[in-house]
């Protein structure tokens, strides 16, 4: 909202006209204190003795020592002195003294109320000070619930820069430590939190592949068991049936293992791209010739595909997950189609289910995290009539 030239004022005449008033005040207080006080002195002096009420004038001391500081309280306690003497003191109307007493007795009060003051003043000090602290360890303690929940302090801070506006550079210098002191240790725990929910995931993860490494290896035993038997006899075509077996299911190893690192190096941000343009039809070769069973692969690619901006080698494990997921959950022929969509690169990876197997994820799970890498994204879907669609999508 705009406002008008004449209903603004520039920032420095603001501060100026505040500063201005606050001396003014002051003022303005003492006197009123000072003429309060000889008012209730008037008041008094019927039912108490002159001398004695001297004293009365101590409030108006203390009073502008708590409300204006010190300086201004002695001005007060010397004002009320003179007003005293001069008002209420033989010969009145005057500022001289007929008893010389009355000059101690008005030396005492002023040391009196200077002391008094400075007390005050103190104790005013000290009550602020504490305020302050109590203000800056608020702050404090919300920064450190912010900081708990991992919520930005943008808010926070700017409440604080207003809160030790009110105390000097002391408190800006503690503050800042005790921000620091507290960011660190936030670091420390999201590190703590980060290095437990990340062995907490190769704990689950191991355990959830043992099946898939205790199987492999089972077979390979079986099969050397075989070959290295001299009570079997085995044909020519038994012992490669054998040996090819023992290749399948090393390469079964290699790909578990595979995907373990792959899933590491993905958890600890160790897998940067390295992207170049490449032909959708040589990553998909390149995926299917690495995959068991090509042969039950039907591989269709649009004509006129641009290249695909990709780091190659991570998008040949994402193809060769997805594939090797259909292959596996799937009985009938896997289709790998490529076609271009409204602004990126389909890859789907169509299947037809009916195997029952079950899986542990990784596969999805690193090929997901590659192709978030490469800008691209991975997506399950159910088909009509039974089976899966994982669609592959990279920016053109």
């Amino acid at each position: 909202m705009t406002r008008g030239a004449g209903a603004s004022r520039p920032l420095g005449a603001t501060l100026s006209s505040m500063e201005t008033r606050r001396p003014l005040t002051a003022i303005a207080g003492s006197i009123a204190a000072v003429a309060a006080a000889t008012g209730l002195v008037y008041a008094l002096r019927p039912i108490a003795p002159t001398l004695s009420l001297g004293v009365v004038y101590t409030l108006a001391v203390l009073a502008t020592a708590v409300l204006f500081g010190l300086g201004y309280a002695v001005g007060v306690a010397v004002a009320s002195m003179l007003v005293f003497n001069f008002l209420f003191l033989a010969p009145v109307g005057t500022f001289s003294l007929a008893d010389g007493r009355n000059w101690t007795a008005l030396a005492v009060y002023l040391a009196t109320a200077v002391v008094a003051s400075e007390l005050a003043t103190r104790a005013r000090r000290r009550a602020a000070e504490a305020e302050q602290r109590e203000r800056e360890t608020a702050v404090l303690a919300d920064v450190a619930a912010a900081l708990l929940r991992s919520s930005p302090l943008d808010d926070l801070l700017a409440h604080a820069d207003d809160v030790l506006s009110g105390g000097d550079a002391v408190a800006r210098r503690r503050f800042d430590a005790a921000l620091e002191s507290l960011r660190t240790l936030a670091a420390e725990r999201e590190r703590v939190d980060t290095l437990r929910q990340s062995d907490a995931i190769k704990t689950t993860v191991l355990q959830s592949v043992s099946h898939d490494f205790r199987t492999p290896l089972a077979t390979i035993a079986a099969a050397v068991g075989g070959l290295e038997s001299n009570e079997l006899v085995l044909s020519d075509v038994d012992r490669a049936e054998l040996l090819d077996t023992i290749r399948l299911e090393v390469a079964r190893l290699i790909r578990l293992v595979e995907n373990l690192l792959d899933l590491s190096r993905l958890q600890v941000g160790a897998a940067a791209p390295h992207f170049a343009l490449w032909p959708v039809d040589e990553l998909i070769d390149r995926a299917v010739a690495e995959v068991r069973e090509p042969e039950r692969l039907s591989v269709l690619v649009d004509t006129g595909l641009p290249p695909a901006s990709v780091d190659d080698v991570q998008i040949q494990r994402v193809l060769v997950n997805l594939i090797e997921n259909a292959l596996k959950f799937s009985r009938a022929t896997v289709e790998v189609v490529a076609r271009l969509g409204t602004r990126t690169l389909v890859i789907e990876v169509l299947d037809r289910g009916g195997t029952g197997a079950t899986g542990t994820g990784i596969g999805l799970s690193i090929a997901r995290g590659f192709a978030a890498l490469n800008n691209g994204s991975v997506a399950l879907e159910p088909r009509h009539g039974g089976g899966m669609s994982a669609r592959l999508e990279l920016p053109v």
